[in-house]
């Protein structure tokens, strides 16, 4: 049935001396005056990132938003894309809003007389208001390019009236309205069972209540939620991510939803563990780091200088998409270490990959042909731009990526670690081995160790290729692959480098009056002795590629390095709870026959057991981002990617794939 209200008769509302409104029938304000613009544009906009939704949206993007009220949600909104509108191609804009109790027209010109920055819209809102309003009506702004759809009655049932395709229609949420304490009807589970219905994968949803039944009806209809510090007079607002439903048919993608832990163990001393230390700190979780060595970065993050960059394909396949949002995140992350006073030794000098040959000038062609990756990410430069921007002469032209450069990964791990000290939170055992692990039946961990029996409510193994032979690990496909690093003292030639110069291996610019070029990949191998005939390697891969312009000789070799890196089959890293492998081919097995089937079932997995590994040769590049994924796991916080790229880096991806291919027994 049509609701059909006059809103002349709305006679629940009176105004303030300052001239705001004030619901008598909800006993609150509409807005604060004095900082409610403020409050809306952090909670909604920026709670939902909507300017980044604007900028990335194809043709169409929709909110959603629960209780219209004066309508400056939406005039923020509006004001938002007329600005971005002028110098960038947007796409359509739907704003989708409910109200049970909806202002008169004189009412609403009243209270907005309180916004005069938002006049220019509150105008054309004005203009178009009607006296009386239906279930469902259409505004019209910006030529036409954004519709309001004003829903009168209450949130659910108007919410319920709305049809959608199995894979959702909602984009962002803006959940506001009268708080639970104060309109308890509105904010029931009826409503957050809407949003779940209505919202497509990857969803945002922004509120300014942090109210455990708000967290829980969100969190029980698929959103992973957090509460974010906001330090105006509401302390906290919550925002989340829609990204737990199996309506989209690949259960085996999800993974389970928890509650934030007091206590987390992590197995590991390199920069995989730092970052997620830093991250679960952050969260303040308790964490304690048990590192094999008797001193950090021992292992694979023990190099004095590595290269910090993405791996692009010519194709936007998930490799190349994952270092793509690894690398912003990495730069993000490092130069907010600085920001906090940590030292390390590093330079954001962008990378060139040297085209030295025809099949990578194919390449090379190939990716500047495709134009599908930005050139703030990675260009095209020919020979002569190669040499300006490396400081040397080069013979050859090659892919140039300005936001890599180089870090000294031993003193970032052990500058993140000592910026955690003072905390509290951080307690850090060294010569501590880990040789077994195994689950009790009150779902703890026991760690048989060098030290005796050690215990984990929580427990990550983060250390590399030392984990590849334990079990349930030992289940994964993981590779030990040994690389010998080479420094080599500066010289006149060499001193001018001011680029990382990527080729079959890599060169770094001079720190501390030494390079560094390598490295070896030698499969299969755990020991770590350093070898000449690896130095001799080194220095014959760089000569191959750039000549001997830079005039070093075996003489002119300082020291070298031998690490084993832990690398996977499809080159990305694994970040997320361990898989319950035999169990997927028994749930999953329908995969062999048909890879699309539609499984709605969860994949199973082992409680309170997680892994970070496999970041291979570019862990500066990806510990921050898998860090970031895994203590979203861990804590039950959204994710800072889609669900395909969280998949992407799953335990459980190598089951799911050799089920489809027919290469496990069923």
């Amino acid at each position: 049935m049509t609701v059909k209200i006059n809103v002349t008769d709305n006679n629940h509302i009176h105004f303030q001396e300052d001239g705001s409104p004030f619901s008598d029938k909800f006993d609150d304000i509409y807005f604060d005056t004095e900082s409610g613009y403020l409050q809306s544009q952090r909670v909604f906009i920026e709670g939902n990132q909507i300017r980044e939704k604007l900028l990335t949206s194809q043709s169409r993007l929709t909110i959603a938003e629960t209780g219209f009220g004066t309508g400056l949600n939406f005039l923020l909104t509006l004001r938002l894309y007329h600005e971005l509108q002028s110098t960038e191609t947007l796409p359509e804009l739907h704003f989708i809003t409910t109200e049970k109790y909806p202002l008169n027209g004189t009412q609403l010109q009243k209270s907005l007389a309180c916004l005069p920055h938002l006049s220019q819209f509150a105008t054309q809102l004005l203009a178009q208001y009607p006296e009386t309003l239906t279930g469902n009506t259409e505004l019209l702004f910006c030529q036409g390019k954004v519709t309001l759809t004003l829903l009168i009655g209450d949130a659910t049932a108007s919410l319920a009236s709305l049809s959608c395709s199995n894979k959702g229609m909602i984009d962002a949420w803006y959940l506001d309205g009268f708080s639970p304490a104060k309109n308890p009807h509105m904010w029931r589970e009826e409503l957050f069972k809407e949003l779940g219905r209505l919202s497509i994968a990857n969803a945002s949803v922004a509120t300014f209540t942090v109210a455990g039944n708000v967290r829980r009806g969100l969190t029980n209809n698929g959103f992973r939620v957090q509460r974010i510090n906001y330090g105006g007079k509401k302390k906290e607002i919550l925002t989340g991510k829609f990204q737990h439903s199996a309506r989209f048919g690949k259960g085996y993608q999800l993974r389970p939803l928890r509650s934030k832990p007091q206590h987390v163990s992590i197995v590991g001393g390199g920069i995989a563990s730092a970052c997620l230390a830093y991250k679960l700190v952050h969260k303040g979780i308790h964490v304690t780091l048990y590192c094999k060595d008797k001193q950090l970065a021992q292992g694979a993050s023990n190099n004095p200088i590595g290269a910090l960059y993405p791996l692009i394909h010519q194709k936007a396949d998930e490799l190349s998409q994952f270092y793509q949002h690894a690398l912003a995140n990495a730069r993000s992350f490092y130069q907010a270490l600085i920001s906090q006073g940590a030292s390390f030794s590093h330079d954001w000098c962008g990378l060139l990959e040297l085209s030295f040959n025809d099949k990578l000038q194919k390449r090379q062609q190939g990716i500047s042909d495709s134009a599908i990756w930005p050139n703030s990410l990675i260009r095209s430069v020919d020979a002569k731009e190669a040499s300006q921007l490396s400081g040397v002469t080069l013979s050859d032209g090659g892919l140039y990526i300005p936001d890599a450069g180089w870090v000294a990964p031993h003193e970032l791990t052990t500058a993140i670690i000592d910026l955690l000290q003072p905390t509290g939170l951080l307690k850090v055992k060294y010569n501590v081995t880990v040789e077994a692990i195994k689950q009790l039946i009150n779902k703890k961990w026991q760690l048989q160790t060098n030290k005796g029996q050690l215990m984990a409510s929580n427990l990550v193994m983060a250390a590399g290729a030392e984990t590849i032979k334990i079990a349930p690990i030992s289940q994964l496909p993981l590779q030990p692959v040994k690389g010998q690093i080479t420094a080599l003292t500066t010289n006149k030639q060499s001193k001018s480098l001011s680029t990382v110069i990527c080729h079959k291996g890599y060169l770094t610019p001079e720190s501390n009056g030494i390079h560094c070029i390598g490295a070896t990949f030698e499969k299969d191998k755990f020991d770590t002795t350093t070898e000449d005939q690896a130095d001799q390697y080194n220095l014959r891969m760089l000569k191959e590629s750039m000549g001997n312009q830079l005039g070093w000789q075996s003489s002119d070799i300082i020291d070298s390095k031998a690490r084993v890196r832990c690398m996977t089959p499809d080159h990305l890293p694994i970040s997320g709870p361990m898989a319950k492998v035999s169990q997927h081919t028994e749930i999953y097995s329908h995969l062999s026959k048909d890879k699309n089937w539609r499984y709605q079932t969860p994949a199973p997995y082992m409680q309170n057991l997680y892994v970070l590994t496999g970041l291979g040769a570019r862990g500066i590049c990806s510990a921050p981002l898998l860090a970031e994924i895994l203590t979203a796991d861990i804590c039950g916080t959204p994710y800072p990617v889609n669900n395909e790229m969280v998949f992407s880096v799953s335990t459980n991806r190598f089951i799911i794939r050799d089920i489809i291919k027919r290469k496990v027994a069923l």
